[in-house]
């Protein structure tokens, strides 16, 4: 199961103003925190800051490259010239994955050739010019097109991680099933991964911690491969070690007692 921590979106006020004020040694703690819990890659967007985001994008990129050369960066934008950059600039020894394409031609066309040209992996949301989708089957209709465009260009499709995008369950109750559905058709494709902005599926809902943990757990079940969480969320990284061991992807639950152990574990 491969984690993608969350918590570097200046939608965050505190992220927010700390990108801002150039607050280094803040910005730092939040991705060491999120390594130390697991997250295989820091998720960098910069998108709300009001501000310059080139600028504040490749502010944050140098701050993380300059203390954690090795860790994976999701690079998070709507603005292709920023992903452009962050690319550019990236020094660092980790794997990077461009979050994201859509079914929109346009969208595919900015953002594959950056992602050829760096190699790195990519996330494809199942939306495209006409809106999101509501059911798996448009969902994955979407994916299919996505899949045959981003072959054609030569993408490795193993490198293809597609969002079937979650939607608020509190507005839009069936939307949770028609997620889990779009899983197993997805991955019919081929050796496509899916991946999930888990958040957003208790969106308006108290004690949104306990829907999110049972909601990752039916979705690693069904054949979710990655999953954009905050990992110092114990509840969030034990219901990953749970489902982990009870599908059988830890051998006599290592890596669960493991956890345990260490203070992991909710």
């Amino acid at each position: 199961m491969l984690i993608v921590g969350e918590r570097i979106n200046s939608t965050r006020t505190r992220i927010q103003e700390g990108i801002k004020a150039r607050n280094a040694s803040f910005i730092l703690k939040e991705a060491s925190a999120q390594r130390a819990a697991g997250a295989d890659y820091i998720d960098v967007n910069c998108a709300m800051t009001s501000g310059d985001e080139l600028q504040d994008m490749g502010w944050v990129l140098s701050v993380i490259q300059s203390e954690m050369p090795d860790v994976g960066i999701s690079i998070d934008s709507p603005n292709y010239l920023a992903i452009e950059k962050a690319l550019a600039i990236y020094k660092g020894a980790g794997s990077l994955i461009i979050n994201s394409i859509t079914g929109e031609e346009s969208r595919i066309r900015q953002i594959v050739p950056l992602a050829l040209k760096y190699d790195t992996k990519l996330i494809a949301l199942t939306m495209d010019d006409k809106g999101m989708p509501d059911t798996a089957a448009a969902r994955f209709s979407i994916a299919r097109t996505i899949f045959e465009r981003v072959k054609r260009e030569g993408f490795n499709v193993e490198n293809l991680y597609f969002d079937a995008l979650i939607r608020p369950i509190s507005t839009e109750p069936a939307q949770a099933k028609e997620f889990l559905a779009s899983i197993s058709k997805i991955k019919s494709l081929g050796p496509v991964k899916t991946i999930c902005g888990l958040s957003n599926v208790s969106f308006g809902l108290p004690n949104r911690g306990t829907v999110n943990a049972a909601f990752l757990s039916m979705a690693i079940h069904a054949g979710l491969d990655a999953a954009i969480v905050d990992p110092t969320d114990k509840h969030i990284f034990s219901a990953i070690a749970a489902s982990r061991a009870l599908l059988a992807q830890d051998e006599y639950c290592a890596e669960y007692i493991k956890a345990f152990r260490e203070g992991k574990l909710a």
